[in-house]
Parts: C-alpha cells; structure tokens; sequence
C-alpha cells in the first residue's frame, strides 16, 4: 500500500525486530499547574498528522495520507480490547510523544516496557484518551462553578487539541474491503465504541460560554468536528440491533450539544429518519421488539444490559431536553421495560444464553417499570423460556430453555440452563475470554460442546452471532415444556421435554431428549454442571472418542480429561462442589440404552458467570468445567436420553420404564412421571 502523500508507518512489518526493552520512561509527571498537562498526554499524531488510517484483520497496520495542518486524533489500536500490555497511567506518559514503533507499554505479565505497534494494544488508545476527556470534563465543571481561570484553559486544551485532531482526520481504511468498513468510528473500529462522544459533547456544552468570551474562533471548528462525527455515526454501523439505540444516543448527544437548526436535524434523524445503517428510534422498536411480549430479538445480555438500557437513556434524555415522552412515540416501551424481569433467575440475575454476562437489571430500565416475573414465559422472537417455582434465591427452581433466534447468539441446538439451591448448578458457558473477537469465542464458546444440548455425528454446527435456528413450543405447563428443532447441519429432529418437580421434600429435574437423523452415526448428549470433582458409578478408563478427528470442529479439542465408563447399567454421575456453607452435591440419573457409552470430560471454565461477583463463583481462566458427555450409536429417538438431575439430594433412586419414570423418594415417597407431560 502506497500512500498518497507524506508520511507512511507500516505497523504490519515483521515488528519483533523492533520491540525492545527500555529504561523507565522519561516523564514530568501529571503537572495540575500547567495548563496543557492533559491536552499533551492524548494520543495524537503530533509529529506526523496523518490524515489516513490504515487496518488489516481488525488491527491497525499503518498510518499515513496528506499532513494535516494540525496534529491528528490516533485511531484505535485494535477492534478487541485483549492485549498482553498494561494500560500506562496518565502520570506515566510522556507528553507530545508519536513514534513509528508505536507505544511504550509494560507487558501485563511484568518485564520491562517494550515498543508496541498501534495493532497490539487492545483499547489502551480509547482508555487513555477517554479518561483525558472526562478529566477535562471535570475541570470545566469546576471552571462553571466558581470562575476557576486554570480549570477552563485546561479544559480549552483538550477540546481544542482533540476535535481539530478528529476534523482533520479521514474516517479508517479496511484494507481487507470487508464488513469492518461500515462499522468504523472515528475513535474506534465500532461506531458504538466512540464513547468519548458523552465526555466531549457535555465538555463542549459546559465550556460554551467561556469560548464565546475567549476562543469564539474556534466554535465553527468543533461545531464542524461534531458534525462530521454525527454523520459518521449515520453513515456506519448496524441499524437492527443494540447497536443502533447507542448510535441514536450518540446523535442525540451531538444534537443537544449543537442546538439551532443542528439540533432540530439530528433529533428529526433519530425520531423519524432510518437509513441503512441507521434506524430511527421508531423503526428500531418495530423491528426489534415483539409486541405481544415486549421482548428484544437479542440474547439477554444484549437485550436488557444494552438495548433497553439505552431505551431507557433516550427516553430520559427525550424528555428532559425535548419534551418527548418516548413511551407515548414507542407504545411497545410500556411492555418492554417490565418485561425485563422474565429475563430473571430466581437469584436476580439475567439467564445466560447467547453473548451474556449475567447480571442485574439496569437502574436505568428498572427507573421505568417494576420487573414482572411470570411462573412460566416464551419468547418466541428470541427462541427462548423459562419456568421458574418462584423467586426464592435460595428455595426456589428454575430452568431455562433457549433456541437460536436474533442477535449475538450460539450454535446451541434446544440449550438447558439450570437453577437451584442458589445456585446456576448446570449454567451456560459464557463469551469467552476475549469476547467475541476471541478464537475461543469462534471454535468452543458459541457452539455446542459448550451449552447442555444434543450433538449430532460431532458436526452440529450453524452460524453465529446472528441466528436463525429457533425452537418451535410444542405444549407446556407452569413446570414443564415440550419444544422441537430441526438441527441444520445434519438435518436431524430433535425434541426436549423439560420439568421441575417442587414439593415440600425438596426439588428435581426431569429432562427427555430424543434426536434422530437419516444415517446418524451418533448423538452425544452434553451436560455441564459445577463441580470440584466429577464421579461416575462404575470403573472408567481413557476414552479417545468426542475428538477433532470425528468432524474437523475444532470445539471437540477443548473437551479433556476424557474417561469413559466400563460395563453397563443405568448411570448415577455425581458432582460434587466445595462451597462455604458446605458441599453441594448434584447427582444425575440417566438410562442405558445399547449402543450407550458414558463420559466423564472436562470443558473450559464457565466464563459467562466470570463476572459475578455475589454468589462468587470462583472462576479464573484455567478453572475447568465437569462435563458429562453421553454418546448414543444410531438413534436416540426410540431410546432418548432420559435424567433426572437433583441437586437437592430429593433423590434416593430412579426406576427407567418404557413410557415412565419411577423416583424413589428418602421418606420412601415414588413419583410416577410420563416421559411426556
């Protein structure tokens, strides 16, 4: 790639030649006497003013284009925020520094500070930059309410350096000509990762008055800098998802910072205008919500922590600013913000299919309505349900069932999610570590080895993130559910039954999983439950089966540790679980069947429940996970998987007959269940 004119830094050289080691970096510290000691610490081309970015495999490889007139607003490093160095403290940076190495950053893992290309350096570039401007925020706040001359040159600096920087310089280059090219900000990679835009147009807003006094000049400048932004945030991105609301809240942003016929532009464009990329805020509702339920087309982490998260901050916005009430524009709202709630386990958390943290409801949404939480909820939009004995966190049970169906979802097939003592005991295993930019995240996170569902001949696979493989309800009860799905890959029918039995002795799962395809070799039935230790009845030895050999997916080679049982007979798996009031105990009863072989494995660690922090549950990187995996040659139609799980210790033995089960009860009670409610 040649550039056009002046300066070119090609960051995608062999660069282990450049990175060496360096003494500790020369600094005069974070001096709050000297009134550009933040200004100077941006990032910023400020000996080359590149006008062009340039960006291969989602990393920054080089930069170049015309010299601007002014120091130009460094790019983003990299799409993900995964990288091996340590983000410096603003103390720690040298001023006005550029350098064709890249950064001096310490590597994470300790070491001295080596040179760093751009392309290495995760989100360091927006973190540093974001922090400078919500400093400069701060300061002139401070100027705003008592006058401080310092606290507004300080700020003046910042806005000035940064939003000539980001008028001078040209929106990033995909040298690959890919999809990366509609997404680009002008801060970052994603048009939904320029939240610089909430610190700088209050920074803007605040400052006003001073710069009309001192620097009325400049004012066409960052009007035009803002301008620009807004449109690129029109111009790029995705319209159908959570990432347009961020995108509209941006606008609105820009709008209200504007004010005049700018104003009045922009909040025609998020109210009434939709462009490719670019929903309004009405259209965005109608295609995105079902208006029966009230709920979004994306996995619950998506749905509730950022969609109606940012709903909620429009309307807020909307209305202080406006005078628009946004649940009178999108009626749908009245149904959403409670609906947030059937979302919930009974420990408060959201279920964690799909790209999901679990976690609370916003305040931002919970401002909005009461959560309401129904004994059994489908969303057929989403392709998911849950049936919950109430919202007990301690006493009651719930299970979840989920398809693939909308936005930032798994292969899963029909997932199951399990809730008891407390506890998500049978969970989904999360994003991964580095997202969904993560090969983790593409070869085992999002697909089936990682959910408790049926795969087929170990080929059960179907695109990710947007999905169309939802599960059709076939009958269900309060504590029960019957659903059905035609797997794609294998063209395989399969069907799951699932049930909690609650009484006054304790509680238990039934779970009936049938599959079959046209010249199936088999079908293996994934299980994953927390445990210290996984123990099978009955002698195990090494097993070679569940491998990358059997299909070329590479998700088979994070299952481990893998022994299959000797002999035959019923299987009784227990898991055991060291916690601070004692062990917790989950044991699984499930039928033998010929051609039936039982493996006890271990799976990467549960990286979805990393994040929470009350349950803890003690997850790190290299935590693995107890998986059973159960393989049934030919089909498992006519000898579906049957199990009954308890993690209540509700359970003193199961009777497997044709059409029913027989659970033996400790005070010598027997349930008599159909297979099929």
């Amino acid at each position: 790639m040649t550039p056009r004119s002046g300066v070119w830094y090609n960051y995608g050289m062999n660069f282990a030649a450049l990175l060496i080691a360096a003494v500790a970096v020369s600094s005069s510290g974070f001096e709050p006497e000297d009134e550009r000691a933040l200004a100077d610490r941006l990032f910023m081309h400020w000996n080359t003013h590149a006008t062009d970015v340039f960006v291969r495999d989602e990393a920054v490889v080089g930069v170049g284009g015309a010299r601007a007139d002014v120091p130009t607003v460094v790019f983003c490093g990299q799409r993900t925020h995964v990288t091996a160095y340590a983000r410096p403290k603003l103390e720690e940076l040298p001023r006005r520094v550029e350098d064709p190495r890249g950064i001096l950053l310490a590597p994470k893992d300790g070491g001295d500070k080596v040179w760093v290309p751009y392309g290495k350096t995760g989100s360091i570039i927006n973190s540093v930059n974001r922090e400078i401007m919500s400093r400069a925020r701060d300061a002139a706040k401070k100027w705003s309410k008592d006058g401080d001359e310092f606290s507004a040159r300080l700020a003046f600096n910042v806005l000035d350096t940064y939003l000539a920087g980001i008028l001078a310089r040209n929106v990033a280059t995909d040298l690959g000509r890919g999809h990366l090219q509609t997404l680009f900000g002008l801060q970052s990679m994603e048009t939904i990762h320029d939240d610089v835009i909430h610190e700088i147009t209050e920074l803007y807003s605040l400052l006003l008055p001073w710069l009309e006094k001192n620097a009325a000049d400049r004012i066409d400048v960052y009007k035009a800098a803002l301008r620009k932004w807004a449109d690129v945030q029109i111009a790029n991105g995705v319209a159908d998802n959570n990432w347009d609301m961020m995108q509209l809240n941006y606008i609105l942003e820009i709008g209200l910072a504007l004010g005049g016929d700018d104003k009045a532009h922009y909040v025609d464009v998020v109210m009434n205008q939709s462009s490719v990329r670019n929903y309004s805020v009405k259209k965005l509702a109608e295609t995105g919500f079902d208006p029966e339920t009230g709920i979004w087309w994306e996995c619950p982490g998506y749905s509730v922590g950022v969609t109606l998260k940012d709903f909620a901050k429009f309307a807020t916005r909307a209305k202080r600013d406006l005078g628009i009430d946004l649940l009178e524009e999108v009626p749908v709202l009245k149904k959403a913000f409670p609906a947030a709630g059937e979302y919930l386990f009974p420990d408060g958390l959201l279920i964690g299919f799909g790209d999901t943290h679990p976690s609370r409801i916003p305040d931002e949404v919970l401002a909005y309505a009461q959560p309401k939480t129904s004994p059994f909820f489908y969303a057929p939009n989403a392709s998911w349900l849950v049936a919950r004995s109430g919202m007990d966190p301690t006493n009651d049970v719930a299970f979840a069932l989920n398809g693939s169906l909308g936005n930032h979802q798994h292969a899963n097939g029909i997932s199951l999610e399990l809730y008891a003592r407390g506890y998500r005991l049978a969970p989904d295993a999360g994003i991964g570590w580095s997202l969904y930019s993560g090969d983790d995240y593409k070869e085992y996170y999002s697909q089936f080895p990682a959910h408790n569902t049926v795969m087929v001949d170990s080929r059960s696979t179907y695109q990710v993130m947007k999905s169309f493989h939802p599960f059709e309800l076939v009958a269900h009860g309060e504590n029960w559910a019957t659903v059905k799905l035609r797997e794609p890959a294998t063209n395989a029918e399969q069907e799951r039954t699932v049930r909690y039995v609650k009484d006054g002795e304790g509680a238990y799962f039934v779970d009936v999983f049938r599959s079959r395809a046209k010249g199936a070799r088999w079908h293996d039935y994934y299980y994953h439950n927390f445990g210290d230790t996984l123990s099978l009845n009955g002698e195990t030895e090494p097993t070679e089966e569940i491998a990358f050999v059997e299909s070329g997916l590479y998700a088979l080679s994070y299952i481990k540790d893998k022994e299959a049982r000797k002999g035959r007979g019923d299987l009784v798996a227990t898991f055991d679980w060291a916690r601070p009031e004692g062990i917790v105990t989950t044991r699984l009863f499930m039928n033998d069947a010929e051609g039936r072989t039982f493996i006890k494995a271990t799976a990467p660690a549960t990286e979805g429940l990393s994040r929470v922090k009350s349950p803890d549950y003690g997850i790190t990187r290299d935590a693995r996970t107890p998986c059973l995996v159960v393989r049934q040659r030919g089909e498992a139609w006519d000898r579906p998987f049957v199990a009954v799980i308890d993690p209540c210790g509700t359970v003193n033995g199961v009777e497997f007959l044709a059409d029913v089960l027989r659970v033996t009860r400790p005070s010598g009670k027997t349930d008599t269940l159909n297979l099929n409610p």
